[in-house]
């Protein structure tokens, strides 16, 4: 029971991370891109849809040519969020030089909407993963679920670079995050979390924003193929598989 605890809030705070989203002037607050679903009544945003979550563990080469530790969140937002239906992939390396101690890094994310990528970048401007929110095609990465199978299809390469002003250990993540499928299949019980509110906290450039996530998840086994590093094998892994999820933030009071 501990265990799964633990794991309820490593996933919990992945999850913020990658759905953090801020809005620096109040007018992209109170009427985020005309959203029709918008409640202009209310400064809260939110966002609901579903998501899937694994800790990708490759084979690796004596001499690896490619990250071989990876953790991958698959998101898909509906048209009742306020940025609107978009599909994204947050990725996360596992930097053994970090300084200070190894630690997985959120070096990035893909995906499919450019105002889910322009809330980002107004919310983590000076975080190494703003300046790596890159845009494929709606038709390039696709998400959906259907009962308890959930499908990611990535069909374009997408390249990471770190450059300067960041450390060597950051330029050293520099990698092309290859074409994949991926596939959770859901099963046992689904839980329902109810997360508390959390305020971002400075150095983050939407600090005094409170978010609360709720969540209705189940454990997933994943198959992953990525072609390009391991031609037909198909990788073996366990996961989460999150049928729901309604994030809701608040703007800070002043």
């Amino acid at each position: 029971m501990k265990r799964k605890m633990t794991f309820s809030i490593i996933l919990t705070l992945v999850l913020l991370m990658s759905l953090a989203i801020t809005a620096v002037s109040a007018n992209l607050y109170k009427n985020p891109y005309n959203n029709p679903y918008r409640n202009p009544q209310s400064s809260n945003l939110k966002q609901s849809g579903y998501s899937g979550y694994v800790l990708l563990q490759l084979p690796s080469p004596a001499t690896p040519s490619h990250p071989y530790y990876l953790r991958l969140l698959v998101q898909h937002f509906d048209k009742q969020s306020f940025q609107g239906e978009e599909d994204a992939i947050g990725v996360y390396i596992w930097s053994p030089n970090y300084q200070g101690g190894s630690r997985f890094v959120w070096i990035g994310a893909i995906r499919d909407n450019q105002a889910g990528i322009d809330f980002q970048k107004q919310l983590y401007t000076g975080f190494v993963a703003a300046e790596n929110q890159m845009k494929v095609e709606n038709n390039e990465l696709e998400i959906a679920k259907k009962g308890n199978v959930l499908t990611v299809n990535l069909t374009k390469a997408v390249k990471f670079e770190v450059g300067d002003p960041w450390p060597q250990h950051l330029k050293d993540l520099n990698f092309t995050f290859p074409a994949m499928t991926i596939e959770f299949r859901g099963f046992d019980e689904i839980q329902k979390e109810q997360g508390a509110p959390v305020t971002l906290a400075p150095p983050a450039s939407g600090a005094g924003w409170i978010s609360q996530l709720t969540t209705w998840e189940q454990p997933a086994w994943v198959e992953t193929s990525i072609p390009a590093w391991y031609g037909s094998t198909i990788i073996h892994n366990t996961g989460v598989f999150t049928k729901n999820v309604v994030i809701t933030w608040t703007p800070p009071t002043t």
